[in-house]
């Protein structure tokens, strides 16, 4: 029974992220020194240099919980020193994030970085506190929603390059 929970919980954490389609039929490989299984809670607890792989997806941690919900993945909490998150997506872009802490929460698609946090879509750079990503539909929000003086909190730091068009790769030939 143990087994069988073990493949639910990490079958449901690959299906769900922000996944190519040729990540979902790839399989799972979980490292860690210690496991537990809460089986009443549907609840599992990674701990110890976690790495967790699936197709283009990596997750590493020194903990990681999964928590689920009637069979279905409800949220995934990271922490680590840092936390990492990298996949590309069905457009062969990298999205990849770190921070202390990182909560996906599978049921709107959102990653929240908490402490120390960067997210890098497309080569593009937000380094903040505080970064929520809506995977979903394609929105970053950083930066804390404190109403304290901009003085004593870290600001949200942002590199956009620009996108690569036709025109800008290629090369023309004379004639």
């Amino acid at each position: 029974m143990h087994l069988k929970r073990l493949l639910l919980f990490t079958y449901l954490v690959s299906t769900s992220l922000f996944a190519q389609n040729t990540d979902k039929e790839a399989p799972v490989h979980i490292e860690a020194d210690r496991v537990e299984m809460h089986e009443r809670d549907d609840l599992s607890i990674y701990k110890g240099n976690v790495k967790i792989s699936k197709g283009s997806i990596r997750i590493s941690g020194d903990k990681i919980l999964i928590k689920n919900r009637d069979g279905k993945l409800e949220h995934i909490k990271v922490t680590g020193t840092p936390a990492t998150f990298f996949q590309l997506n069905d457009l062969n872009e990298e999205v990849s994030a770190q921070s202390i802490e990182m909560q996906y929460l599978a049921k709107n698609s959102m990653l929240e970085l908490k402490q120390q946090a960067l997210l890098v879509k497309n080569q593009n750079r937000f380094s903040s506190e505080h970064i929520i990503y809506d995977a979903h539909n394609d929105i970053v929000k950083a930066g804390n929603d404190n109403k304290t003086n901009s003085n004593e909190q870290p600001r949200v730091k942002i590199t956009l390059h620009p996108e690569q068009t036709s025109e800008t790769t290629s090369t023309t030939q004379p004639q």
